[in-house]
C-alpha cells in the first residue's frame, strides 16, 4: 500500500515540480494511506501558500474542495499510543522532524498491520533515509 506523507499529498493538489509524478502514483494501485495528522498539515500547507500569494483565494478554495473530496478515500492511521511510542523511538534513531517521525511510525504500523509492504511516498530526504533504514520501500518525489 502507498503511504503518503504531507509533502506528497500537497503535490496532488498544488502544481509543483513533482506534481505529474505524484498524480501518476495516485492513479496507481489503490488504496492509499496516510496519518490523520496529514489532514491538518495539508490545510496548513494550503493556507501558507495562500498567505504567501502562491495561491489566490479562488484557487485556495478549489484546492480545499478537491482535497475534502479525496480525503475519505485514504486509509487513515490514527495517532495512538503505539504510534507515539514508535515515533519517539524513531526520533532517537534518526534526525527527523516531529511530524516526519509520526508519518514514519504510521507507515511502519500500517505495514505491520497489513503484513504487506508500505511504500512511503515523500519528498523529504531525511524521512526517505529513515524509511529506507527501517526497510520500507520508498518513492521519492521531487520538490
Amino acid at each position: 500500500m502507498y503511504y503518503w506523507d504531507t509533502s506528497a499529498l500537497v503535490q496532488q493538489f498544488i502544481q509543483e515540480v513533482g506534481t505529474g509524478e505524484t498524480l501518476a502514483l495516485r492513479a496507481d494501485a489503490p488504496p492509499h494511506a496516510t496519518a490523520t495528522i496529514a489532514y491538518t498539515e495539508t490545510f496548513s500547507a494550503f493556507r501558507r501558500r495562500a498567505r504567501e500569494a502562491a495561491l489566490k483565494e479562488p484557487q485556495y478554495h478549489e484546492v480545499v474542495r478537491r482535497f475534502l473530496q479525496e480525503w475519505p478515500a485514504y486509509v487513515r492511521i490514527n495517532l495512538d499510543e503505539s504510534i507515539l511510542g514508535r515515533s519517539r523511538t524513531l526520533l532517537e534513531r534518526y534526525p527527523l522532524r516531529t511530524l516526519h517521525a509520526i508519518h514514519l511510525a504510521s507507515a511502519i504500523e500500517l505495514q505491520n498491520q497489513l503484513d504487506e509492504p508500505s511504500v512511503v511516498i515523500s519528498a523529504d530526504a531525511q524521512l526517505i533515509r529513515a524509511a529506507t533504514a527501517e526497510h520500507l520501500e520508498i518513492k521519492r518525489i521531487p520538490l
